[in-house]
This record gives C-alpha cells, sequence and structure tokens, in this order.
C-alpha cells in the first residue's frame, strides 16, 4: 500500500513503556548534522516486481500523490520505474539508429543530423528528465539556423528515439511529440512554396554547361532524375524504341569509397524518355562513346557486394590524368561545372574577386538553385500537362505505400499506364524542346528540335 515515510524521525520502542513508540530524530534531522534544504518526504509503493521503490520530495502532499498515482499506475499496468528513466539519451539514440532498417546512405544520414543537431543538446541527459519545453526551445534554435528539410529530419529522428523510450518502458511519454514542440518551418517564417523553375531558365543553364556535361542537366530535367542518378546512367539504361529509361543505379560516396547502389529508396524504375532527350543522348553517345566501368555495389545493407559494371554515360574530360575518364563526382560537379553554369546564366552572381586580384571560386547560391530544381522543374511540367499525381511520383522514385496524408483511391487505385507515359514524354517535348535549337555535341553544330507538333 502507498504511503509516506518522514526521513526526519524513525518511530522507536519508549524505553519507559516497551508497549509505546515515540519519535526519534534521525541522522538527517537538522539538529543532527543533517540540511534543512534535504528531501524529507520519502514516497513508498510495491511495484509490479512485488519490491519496494521509493522517491523522495520536499513536501509531503507531492510525495503522498506520487506515492498513490504509482500505486495506480501498477494496477492498471501503466508503471514506469522512475530509475529507468536515469538511462543517457546518448545510448539510447545509438541503439536507435542501430534498430533502424534503413540503407547504408539513410544510415549515414541519420547519424550525421543526430550527431551534428540532437546530441550537442541531449546527449548527457537522463531519458526521463527531458521535458516538452526543453524539446520546443531545441527546435526553435534548430529553426533559427537552419533549413525545413534539416528541421524535418532532425524532429522525425528525436521523435523516433523518444519511442523507443517509451517502448522499453523508460518514460510514459514522447516529449517530441508535445504541442508546445513547434513544426518545421522556413528559416524566414513565411513558408513560401518553392517557384519552380521554367523552361527558358533550364535552357539558360543548360546552354552555358562546358560541351561535355552538357547532356547531363538535359537528361536531369527531362526525365526528373536525382543527381547521382544521373552520373550513374549507362548506354543499356536506355530503350529508345520504347522511349523509355530505366533508373538502375545511383553513384554515391560511402566513406572514402565510392560505389554503385540502387536508387533512393531500395528500388529501380522506369522512366518516360522524351524525344528531345533522346535525340541529345544519342548525340552525345555518337561523340562520347561509352564504355565499361566497374564501381563496388553497396547493397541496402551497407556491405559491399562485389562489383558492377556498365557502359557508363557520364565522365570527365581533361588533362588531368587523375581524374579524366573517371565518373562524375558530385562535390567536383557542384563546384566546377553547375555553380560556374549558374552564374555564367545569371541565376546567382559571379565569385567576388579576391584580395590579391584573383578570383575566389565561392559562389552564392540560393537554397532553390541546386541541381534538385531540375526535378521541380520536371515535376511541375508533367502536373501541367495534367499528368497524375500517381505517374509523377511513380517517375520521380517518390513511394507511395504507406506515405501519411495521401488518399487511399491514390495508394489502392493509382496506376501508371503507358498513356501516363506518353502524356509525360509529350509534356517535356512540348515545354522544354519545341522548336528549340539543340545542342547534337557533333562537329556539325547544332539541329533544331521540332519533338512536339
Amino acid at each position: 500500500m502507498a504511503r509516506v515515510k518522514d526521513l526526519w524521525f524513525s518511530e522507536v520502542r519508549d524505553p519507559s513503556d516497551p508497549t509505546k513508540k515515540v519519535k526519534r530524530k534521525t541522522k538527517r534531522h537538522p539538529d543532527n548534522g543533517g540540511s534543512k534544504e534535504a528531501k524529507r518526504w520519502l514516497a513508498v509503493w510495491i511495484g509490479p516486481d512485488g519490491k519496494e521503490a521509493t522517491k523522495a520530495f520536499l513536501i509531503k502532499d507531492r510525495a503522498k500523490n506520487y506515492a498513490r498515482d504509482m500505486e495506480s499506475d501498477v494496477d492498471r499496468g501503466e508503471y514506469i520505474d522512475p530509475k529507468a528513466g536515469r538511462e543517457l539519451f546518448g545510448p539510447l539514440a545509438r541503439k536507435y539508429l542501430r534498430l533502424r532498417d534503413v540503407g547504408a546512405t539513410s544510415r549515414s544520414k541519420y547519424e550525421r543530423v543526430i550527431r551534428l543537431h540532437i546530441s550537442p543538446t541531449f546527449d548527457h541527459r537522463q531519458v526521463g528528465s527531458i521535458k516538452p519545453s526543453e524539446c520546443g526551445e531545441w527546435m526553435r534554435k534548430l529553426a533559427d539556423t537552419h533549413g525545413r528539410s534539416i528541421q524535418e529530419q532532425a524532429l522525425t529522428l528525436l521523435r523516433g528515439i523518444f519511442e523507443l523510450a517509451v517502448a522499453d518502458g523508460l518514460r510514459k511519454d514522447n516529449p517530441a511529440k508535445s504541442s508546445v514542440v513547434p513544426e518545421p518551418r522556413d528559416r524566414d517564417g513565411g513558408g513560401e512554396e518553392r517557384e519552380p523553375w521554367n523552361s527558358d531558365r533550364v535552357w539558360a543553364v543548360i546552354s552555358v554547361h562546358p560541351e561535355p556535361y552538357r547532356t547531363i542537366p538535359t537528361v536531369s530535367g527531362g526525365c526528373g532524375l536525382r543527381e547521382g542518378e544521373a552520373f550513374a546512367l549507362a548506354l543499356e539504361d536506355f530503350d529508345f524504341e520504347a522511349g523509355k529509361v530505366t533508373i538502375r543505379r545511383q553513384i554515391t560516396r560511402e566513406g572514402k569509397t565510392w560505389v554503385f547502389k540502387l536508387p533512393k529508396g531500395g528500388k529501380t524504375r522506369t522512366v518516360p524518355l522524351p524525344n528531345g532527350v533522346a535525340r541529345a543522348v544519342k548525340a552525345y553517345i555518337d561523340t562520347y562513346p561509352p564504355h565499361a566501368y566497374t564501381l563496388p555495389w553497396l547493397r541496402e545493407d551497407g556491405k559491399l557486394e562485389g562489383e558492377h559494371t556498365c557502359a557508363l554515360l557520364f565522365r570527365w574530360w581533361g588533362r588531368d590524368s587523375r581524374t579524366n575518364d573517371q565518373h562524375i563526382r558530385a562535390s567536383s560537379y557542384d563546384q566546377v561545372v553547375w555553380k560556374p553554369a549558374l552564374a555564367a546564366a545569371g541565376v546567382i552572381p559571379e565569385p567576388e574577386p579576391g584580395p590579391r586580384g584573383g578570383t575566389y571560386r565561392r559562389f552564392t547560391q540560393g537554397r532553390h538553385d541546386a541541381t534538385h530544381a531540375l526535378r521541380h522543374f520536371y515535376s511541375a511540367t508533367l502536373q501541367d500537362a495534367g499528368v497524375s499525381l500517381a505517374g509523377v511520383m511513380d517517375f520521380l522514385g517518390h513511394s507511395r505505400k504507406g506515405r501519411k496524408g495521401l488518399p487511399v483511391t491514390l495508394n489502392t487505385y493509382g496506376h501508371t499506364t503507358e498513356v501516363t507515359f506518353e502524356t509525360a514524354r509529350n509534356a517535356i517535348d512540348r515545354t522544354l524542346f519545341r522548336l528549340r535549337a539543340v545542342q547534337d555535341h557533333s562537329r556539325d553544330g547544332t539541329g533544331t528540335e521540332q519533338a512536339a507538333s
């Protein structure tokens, strides 16, 4: 039965009358050297294991109420041992990562988000001591310094870690899901929708790309590819007769090793190949014939599994023997090709002059002007042309299964048919290639693409 014990006094038999009990000051009493600020009242209850459990309080009523609540939790089967919450957050976060069933790339990304944005605030704290208000304050500070994407990733991971704490009986609630924790927001607070690029801007950026790399943004914007997927395209992925291209792999970096692996989500997909893109790819192949290229293959569980060879389309071209004929690396492409092209097209400013003349190649790039802008152009073009949402998601490689917020009709009855493929092909050809002079990469100059009549 729940009760409260006074730590300043103990009951002993009266020396003068053994049938009676009297109170005697304990060593914790201030008169015997104890502190007046010490917690005097001890809540006592019997846990589900039949053993006595305790917790000290300054105020007697709080101790009484706590003991009663613990006893009620035992009766309802909702009891959480107060000592369990003493486990530190850091080891729990690492346990959460070990239990996540995700690919190596996602695991590396999650580890980085936890290490940079969650661990500095919570790692040293006891799991049971973290309050919703502290999670809310953490979220507000994160929103002041980082964009919506980082906020969403960090909050999702924090909530997941606390869900594990609840499941393991370390605490009752998930403080990161409290209403006092703000949802992710844009840093400017406006929550403004991204404005997709139009075809003129896409072509302005494509046209100032160095000629060996000009087909990369053409394929990316015309087929809606992620950067690593575009870099990993191979000759065998294209079915020019059917007007389709299969996205089978991406190039990514795992530690210090560059590898091939499945596209994001761990699955391949087939997307429409517009006539304009097909023409550009054929012309590129005629000038820069693909040949066999081999990299290690990374499985979804993060383990290397032999090597994978394909007739890789895009490679570095130049005089440097260390990089010539090697695969395209995202960081190098971003600094050496993409950002200079943005500056040349007037999308971002030119690099500022250095203090000794020269030029720093440090470009100021807007957060909506990365290569991902080409995927947004692709998505907007397809939607404007009436391509079904199911088709857009499938072509972009976005899973519809288990996605919150999607109607049941889309998950169950949304289909991608040959008509969907044809509509998407025509949409890109009309928007991106209609009466557009397309560089054919040959010495004969250019040809006018009139893919859509």
